[in-house]
């Protein structure tokens, strides 16, 4: 009969591919806050002994993806390749995480928007609604701040459109590395009369 210790690294290593097959792509220390793991050798023996499962890219830290041996345990058939995209992802899942896996996350939903009879389109990072507000995320990682702006002039003239449809006004939230461009960001979207937010990666720590 198995023990309780081994119970729980079973349980352990079915969350993380569980969750690897939701969220495509998960970082070491998301993991760890994933099982609320504080010691990095327990995860790192873990990830370890699921080799055979996972495959795994060295970023700032490795961050791990299924491989076809872990897919095809699942039944899954979401293939991951290691593209330049793999940050993006970690970011992304970041925000997913901090705001405690919201049930309605959409990951890169078409926005398509009406103004003045001409037909506009946008696809967010990712979409959910919190207390009936609909929430619009940018991952800030390689863009420049030229395309930023295009995207809140495009949510600036989408806001009063889903306002319109929804009864409340909806919120762009922008994740980003530094602080000079959380502040540019900010001051942009506030400028274009925008409900905005912005995180960095110190904020989510």
């Amino acid at each position: 009969m198995p023990s309780q210790k081994q119970l729980l690294r079973k349980k352990r290593e079915q969350t993380i591919l569980l969750k690897l097959d939701e969220m495509e792509v998960l970082s070491r220390s998301q993991l760890q806050r994933i099982l609320h793991i504080d010691n990095i050798r327990t995860i790192n023996a873990i990830l370890s002994s699921m080799s055979n499962y996972l495959n795994h890219a060295r970023l700032t830290e490795n961050a791990y993806y299924l491989n076809k041996k872990g897919r095809d345990y699942l039944g899954s058939n979401k293939a991951v390749n290691k593209t330049n995209q793999l940050e993006h992802k970690l970011m992304r899942n970041d925000l997913r995480i901090y705001y405690d896996y919201p049930q309605d996350w959409r990951n890169e939903p078409e926005l398509t928007i009406t103004v003045n009879g001409k037909r506009e389109k946008i696809v967010p990072d990712a979409t959910f609604t919190m207390q009936e507000t609909n929430i619009f995320v940018e991952i800030d990682n390689k863009q420049s701040m030229v395309n930023n702006y295009k995207k809140i002039d495009f949510y600036a003239k989408a806001s009063p459109v889903i306002a319109n449809k929804t009864g409340n006004e909806p919120m762009l939230v922008f994740y980003t590395k530094s602080e000079i461009r959380r502040e540019k960001l900010l001051a942009y979207g506030q400028e274009k009369g925008l409900q905005i937010g912005a995180l960095t990666v110190t904020d989510l720590q």
